[in-house]
């Protein structure tokens, strides 16, 4: 089997390694880019790349992030070129003080120009390696270009057609497969079953919690749950993600079973890093889906057609969800999935989660009764 035929190798091997820090060369109507993601750059970093690459330099942002900065009406991502004066740090400090005016005025300066199609194949990638979807870029000298494959093995880079990674969800999601599967015996329920499942392109791993396996029939009671580090193991008071995830576990315990999807798709779908980032900002005085903007981010990264992907390995095809959030529902709808009822979880309201809460009821798929 060759690479070429290989499903998915391209895409996997893009998203490590900008997850590992790592820049990536880009092939684009026979002209080469050398690409690095702003979370690990550096002009130390850069420098030994330079004397291949013309003198330019630009800066990639998504569009939600594009919006925070220019005042004009943004409505698709957007590259603008770097000024030499601006310092990578400069560039950073976008992301760790945004609210500085001083350093905004710098980027405010530059015309900013829509992004090619394979500048969004960039962003999803850095978006699916859970890193800041903003990206430097730098072109080849075309005098490199006659011996292009030869210098990008010295310099110990990998190169991608930008059409190689186009559709990454989908194939992602086409990758998930059964791993491993044992019984977990847990309080007032002995008889627990943990699946394992893995999408073998971006090497994520989610788990199908089925309760008392033996007692489910259709419709299956669900909850999918995005993995939650700060609420599901310290049950941080910032959001309700460990309270809904134990409600829900109760509710099967008394209603014939079900089954948790545990995805690993934190701070919607944005990765831990980057939630963390997330809260700074809103500790500055962001919401919880400004704050994703600014970062790069939608205000819901998650893609739900995994979970759709796990139900139909799990051969589930009515359900009755736990959930107040009614984006869950469309999803699984428009997928095949039917949603018999829809259960709502009754959060506490703190001074901590408040406005988390109103936040979400306003800008996103989200109700509470």
């Amino acid at each position: 089997m060759t690479l070429k035929s290989n499903y998915g190798t391209f895409i996997d091997r893009a998203i490590n390694e900008f997850r590992t820090g790592r820049p990536v060369v880009i092939e684009e109507n026979k002209n080469f880019w050398l690409f690095f993601n702003i979370e690990h750059s550096s002009d130390k970093i850069l420098s030994p790349f330079n004397k291949y690459l013309e003198s330019e330099r630009y800066l990639l942002f998504t569009k939600q992030k594009a919006k925070s900065i220019f005042k004009d009406k943004i409505s698709s991502n957007i590259f603008i070129r770097i000024n030499k004066n601006i310092s990578t740090t400069s560039i950073k400090n976008l992301f760790i003080k945004p609210l500085s005016k001083q350093n905004l005025l710098k980027f405010q300066k530059s015309h900013p120009h829509k992004g090619a199609k394979f500048h969004d194949e960039c962003l999803n990638i850095a978006k699916n390696a859970k890193v800041i979807p903003t990206l430097i870029f730098k072109k080849f000298n075309k005098k490199y270009y006659k011996n292009i494959d030869d210098l990008i093995l010295k310099l110990g880079l990998l190169k991608f057609n930008y059409l190689d990674l186009k559709e990454q969800n989908k194939h992602i999601t086409d990758s998930i497969k059964l791993v491993s599967s044992a019984s977990v015996p847990l309080p007032n329920v002995e008889t627990t079953t943990f699946k394992i499942f893995k999408s073998y392109i971006g090497a994520r791993k989610h788990v199908a919690i089925i309760i008392k396996p033996k007692f489910l029939k259709d419709p299956i009671n669900l909850r999918i749950h995005s993995a939650c580090f700060t609420g599901d193991i310290f049950h941080s008071e910032k959001c309700d993600c460990g309270e809904q995830l134990n409600t829900s576990v109760e509710y099967m315990i008394n209603n014939k079973g079900g089954v948790i999807l545990y995805l690993d798709q934190e701070g919607r779908g944005i990765g831990l890093a980057n939630k963390m980032r997330a809260y700074t900002l809103q500790s500055k005085g962001l919401d919880t889906v400004d704050a994703d903007h600014n970062i790069g981010f939608l205000e819901d990264e998650r893609d739900f057609a995994v979970a759709v992907k796990i139900l139909k390995l799990l051969k589930i095809s009515k359900v009755n969800i736990i959930t107040n959030n009614f984006k869950k529902m469309s999803e699984l709808e428009k997928e095949g999935i039917k949603v018999k009822k829809q259960i709502n979880t009754k959060p506490t309201i703190t001074k901590f989660n408040k406005n988390y809460f109103k936040t979400r009821i306003k800008k996103t798929g989200y109700g509470l009764k």
